[in-house]
């Protein structure tokens, strides 16, 4: 596997379907094929909040997820697929010719997926000021530091909610200032309770898909 690649899925229906689609920090190239048609090749963009897709019956999808932070070459990427006459064996070989992604960057995502706490304290945890720490995750993942700390949080959070522990200790365990606060969070990336998420344990398992966390 391609050290860009983490993971690789597939799906398909006979029927229309829809799926939920909840934010891991990754971006999928996906291949899709709709009644044996020609492949259609696509990346996926990175999702803030939990989205529900529409897919056409009879339809086939294969995805490969790249990691947080990977840039890539999405044209020449596509455009090499698209025209491509036969399907593409080793698509991790390929892949690491149009993805990339920076040591520094991959050094500071990981440092802002634990528990360490601030944007400061991640800084100096890398040696870095926090407007260098800035700078790095910006211009390379256009988002911002904060915005990677609370994806994590809340999905190591969503994924405590499969046992019994009572939410409000779910709260103070993850570093919400309480039970109302970890609420808005669920709601702003999940679109949905912490309550409503603990009663939907389907929606739950996606969050054992590898991510940002």
């Amino acid at each position: 596997m391609d050290n860009n690649l983490i993971s690789s899925w597939n799906f398909s229906s006979k029927l229309e379907a829809t799926i939920v689609i909840l934010p891991d920090g990754c971006r999928d190239l996906i291949m899709k094929v709709v009644n044996k048609e020609k492949p259609k090749w696509f990346v996926s963009p990175m999702f803030d909040q939990a989205r529900i897709v529409s897919i056409e019956a009879n339809s086939v999808l294969s995805g490969y997820r790249m990691k947080p932070g990977v840039d890539i070459a999405e044209e020449t990427l596509l455009s090499s697929l698209n025209e491509s006459k036969e399907n593409v064996d080793d698509i991790s070989n390929l892949l690491s010719d149009y993805t990339n992604i920076k040591c520094s960057v991959q050094e500071a995502l990981d440092c802002l997926a634990t528990d360490v706490g601030s944007v400061k304290q991640v800084a100096k945890e890398l040696g870095v000021s926090s407007r260098t720490l800035q700078r790095l995750i910006v211009s390379n993942t256009n988002k911002s530091p904060i915005y990677w700390i609370l994806l994590a949080r809340a999905r190591r959070a969503a994924r405590a909610l499969t046992g019994s522990i009572p939410l409000a200790e779910i709260a103070e365990v993850y570093g919400y200032a309480d039970q109302s606060h970890m609420n808005r969070e669920f709601r702003r990336w999940f679109d949905a309770t912490p309550s409503a998420m603990r009663t939907t344990p389907k929606v739950l398992c996606l969050l054992n898909n590898k991510g940002y966390d």
